[in-house]
């Protein structure tokens, strides 16, 4: 991110770095919704912003992480503490919504049809049967006894 322009216009004071001890320092979750992608074109636009970062950059490359968080973070500690708990709002609530979407509601009618009808299966028969002859004193195991 750091090259030759950047470093010019930062000696000409077009551009400005935060010193090391005035930065507060910020741990992002990494989720799609707080990606530097997503975020990058909006912050573009703020000049605010833009005086922290390069004019240019190579194509298809977007600022670092770390450097991109920290920066906004230092201008507007409130504005990044509510972009991660929107993101992590927005996550909590749509895992609720996906268990919703997963339960499946029956009525007392189909309950009742359900218990009447036998059900088998054939892992569950097995494992049943090796457990109640265990639990008469057969043993299913196929080792040899051992001689005295």
């Amino acid at each position: 991110m750091v090259n030759k322009d950047f470093i010019r216009q930062l000696l000409c004071e077009e551009k400005f770095m935060f010193p090391l001890k005035e930065v507060k320092f910020v741990n992002v979750p990494v989720y799609d919704e707080l990606s530097v992608k997503n975020l990058w074109p909006h912050c573009q636009t703020i000049d605010d912003i833009m005086k922290y970062f390069p004019d240019t950059l190579p194509k298809g490359r977007n600022p670092d992480r770390e450097y991109f968080f920290n920066v906004l973070n230092t201008l507007n500690e409130q504005y990044v503490a509510e972009l991660i708990k929107h993101a992590n709002d927005a996550r909590h609530s749509a895992s609720a919504f996906k268990a919703e979407d997963e339960t499946i509601e029956i009525s007392e009618r189909m309950i009742g049809l359900l218990n009447q009808a036998p059900f088998h299966s054939r892992k569950l028969t097995s494992k049943l049967t090796s457990f109640q002859s265990a639990r008469a004193g057969q043993c299913t195991c196929s080792s040899k006894a051992r001689s005295p």
